[in-house]
C-alpha cells in the first residue's frame, strides 16, 4: 500500500530500505507489530491516509495590497518603470564599492558637492552635499530651511550583502583542479551557493598603489566560477553530517583545471597563477591586499507573469538603499535637513570606520554646523540629534505561504502591501507621526512585525540602534522581501515604489 505524504524517518533502520523507500515512495518492511502500530497512529493522527499533505494548515489569507490603492493606481506606470530602473541598478552594482561609485555619479549629476573635499562647499538652505569614506560609506545631504538645531531627518540603509570572500592566500590545487580558499560574509545557507555560476568582483591594490578593478563572469563571453556540489547518488552519505549546514570550508570554487608543463610544484596551481598574471595582471602576492567577492553571475529578472516582482542578488538591503537614494535625489527643498546614509558592514555587525557604529554621522552633522558658522561642539551635535528622527531602512521578511506556521496574520508583513514599519522600542508619539505622514501622502503602509513573538522588543538586527544611541528617535521602515539572504531574493515593485514615496515625504517634511 502506497502512503501519501512523508513517512517516519525514525522507523528506518536499514540504509538499503531507506534508499528503496526514497525511490519508490513505499514504506520499507516493518520489523515488529509495535512499529506497525506506531505508523498507523501517525497515519490516522496526521491525515496522510486521505491524501492531505503532512502538516497542512489553513491558508493564512491575504492583506489589501498597494495595487488596489487609488493613490497607487495613479502612479502604477511610474512604479513599474521605477522597478525596471532598479532591476538594472542591482544587476550592474553587485559590490558596495560599485553602489557608492554609481550613487555618487548620480548625485553629481543633480548638483551634489563633496562635503569632505579640500575646498569645502557652502552650507546653506538648499545646499546639496555628499560625504564619503573609503568608497564604501556615503551620505547625501540637502540642507533644510530650518536650522540644524531643529533636528535632521535621516534615512539609513546598508549596501553590503551576503557573499563569499576570497582569503588572502587563496590558491590551492587538488583532484586535477586549482581552487580558491574562501570565507563567507554575513549569514548564508551554504548549500544555496553550490552549482551556481559566480562572478569574481572587487579590487586588487598592488604594493605600488596601483588598483586593478576585477570583474570576471559579468559578461556572457566571460568564464564564471562554480562551487561544485556532490551527486545526489552519494549525498546521503554526507547529508546526515552536513545537510543545510554545509561547512563554510567547503565553499571553494574552481579556478582552472589545466596543468602547466615543466614546472616545479603543483602544475595545476602553477597554471592558474600564470593565467591570473597573463589575463588579469594579478600576481599571487597581490591577493594579500585585495577585496575580491564571489557573487551570483545571474542577472536580476522580473518574476511572475504579471512582472510585479523583481528577483535578484543583494536586495537585502540595496532595495531600500536605492529607494532612499532616489528619494533624496528627487526631493524638493526640505524643511529639516535631509540625510540619506548608505552604510557598509551591516551584515557583520556594522563595525569598522565604514559601518554604522563609526562616528561618521556625528562628523557629517559637525561639518554641517561648522559650514553654517555654528559651533560644532559635542553638545551642539547632541542637541541636533535630540531633535532628529531616523528611518532605519532595512528589508523585512514577508509572509512565505510554505511556512505559514511562523506568522501571525494580524501582525505579519505581506508582499505587495506597501512599506512596513514596526514598533521596535519606538515611542507612541513617533508612531503617530509616521501614520499621519504616510496617510496624508497616500503611501500604502503596513504596521507589522517579522514573524511570531521571538522574545522582548528590541532594536537589534538593523542599523537602528547605531543611530538612536546618539539620542535621536527612530524606527524601522522597510521593504518586504522573500528568500532573504539567498542568492536570488524577491521584492514587489509596488513595495519598492511605496518605500521611495515614504522616504521622500519624510525627507521633505
Amino acid at each position: 500500500m502506497k502512503v501519501i505524504g512523508r513517512t517516519a524517518p525514525a522507523l528506518y533502520t536499514d540504509e538499503r530500505q531507506v534508499a528503496l523507500a526514497a525511490r519508490t515512495g513505499y514504506p520499507r518492511p516493518m520489523k515488529s507489530f509495535s512499529q506497525v502500530a506506531i505508523c498507523a497512529a501517525l497515519v490516522v493522527g496526521f491525515g496522510i491516509w486521505s491524501g492531505s499533505a503532512l502538516g497542512d494548515e489553513p491558508a493564512i489569507g491575504h492583506k489589501k495590497t498597494a495595487w488596489e490603492s487609488k493613490s497607487f493606481k495613479r502612479v502604477r506606470k511610474q512604479a513599474m518603470k521605477f522597478g525596471d530602473d532598479y532591476r538594472k541598478f542591482i544587476g550592474t552594482n553587485k559590490t558596495e564599492r560599485e553602489v557608492v561609485r554609481t550613487a555618487i555619479a548620480m548625485a553629481k549629476r543633480k548638483g551634489f558637492k563633496n562635503l569632505f573635499g579640500k575646498k569645502r562647499p557652502a552650507v546653506k538652505a538648499g545646499s546639496k552635499l555628499y560625504a564619503v569614506v573609503h568608497n564604501k560609506l556615503v551620505a547625501f545631504v540637502i540642507v533644510g530651511k530650518k536650522p540644524l538645531s531643529d533636528g535632521v531627518h535621516i534615512v539609513a540603509a546598508h549596501i553590503d550583502a551576503v557573499r563569499i570572500d576570497l582569503k588572502q592566500n587563496p590558491l590551492y590545487a587538488d583532484a586535477n583542479m586549482a581552487m580558491l580558499e574562501t570565507h563567507y560574509y554575513g549569514g548564508i545557507k551554504s548549500y544555496q551557493w553550490l552549482s551556481l555560476p559566480l562572478e569574481l568582483r572587487g579590487i586588487v591594490v598592488k604594493k605600488n598603489g596601483k588598483t586593478i578593478d576585477v570583474s570576471i563572469g559579468d559578461k556572457e563571453n566571460e568564464p564564471v566560477l562554480v562551487i561544485p556540489d556532490i551527486a545526489m547518488h552519494m549525498s546521503r552519505r554526507v547529508d546526515r553530517r552536513e545537510g543545510e549546514e554545509l561547512p563554510g570550508e567547503s565553499l571553494d570554487p574552481i579556478l582552472s583545471t589545466t596543468p602547466a608543463e615543466g614546472v616545479t610544484g603543483d602544475p595545476f596551481a602553477a597554471h592558474a597563477a600564470a593565467l591570473l598574471k597573463s589575463e588579469y595582471g594579478i600576481d599571487l602576492d597581490d591577493l594579500a591586499s585585495a577585496e575580491l567577492e564571489l557573487v551570483p553571475a545571474t542577472n536580476p529578472r522580473d518574476v511572475g507573469i504579471d512582472r510585479a516582482l523583481v528577483g535578484g542578488y543583494g536586495q537585502d538591503d540595496r532595495a531600500c538603499a536605492y529607494a532612499a537614494l532616489r528619494a533624496i535625489l528627487s526631493a524638493a527643498a526640505p524643511q529639516h535637513t535631509a540625510i540619506v546614509v548608505l552604510a557598509d558592514k551591516e551584515e557583520i555587525g556594522s563595525n569598522g570606520n565604514t559601518g554604522a557604529k563609526s562616528n561618521f554621522i556625528r562628523r557629517v552633522v559637525a561639518e554641517l554646523l561648522e559650514g553654517s558658522d555654528k559651533a560644532a561642539t559635542e553638545l551642539a551635535v547632541d542637541r541636533v540629534f535630540s531633535q532628529s528622527l531616523v528611518f532605519s531602512a532595512d528589508v523585512t521578511g514577508a509572509v512565505n505561504p510554505h511556512y505559514k506556521e511562523l506568522y501571525e496574520k494580524k501582525n505579519a508583513t505581506f508582499i505587495g502591501s506597501g512599506v512596513s514599519w514596526d514598533q521596535t522600542a519606538v515611542h507612541a508619539e513617533v508612531m503617530a507621526y509616521v501614520r499621519r505622514l504616510f496617510d496624508d501622502a497616500g503611501v500604502t503602509h503596513q504596521a507589522s512585525e517579522w514573524g511570531k513573538s521571538r522574545g522582548s522588543k528590541g532594536e537589534g538586527g538593523t542599523l537602528l540602534p547605531f543611530f538612536t544611541q546618539h539620542g535621536m528617535n527612530g524606527l524601522n521602515v522597510s521593504i518586504p522581501l522573500l528568500s532573504m539572504h539567498s542568492p536570488f531574493e524577491l521584492i514587489s515593485k509596488a513595495d519598492l515604489y511605496e518605500a521611495y514615496r515614504a522616504y521622500r515625504v519624510f525627507l521633505e517634511d
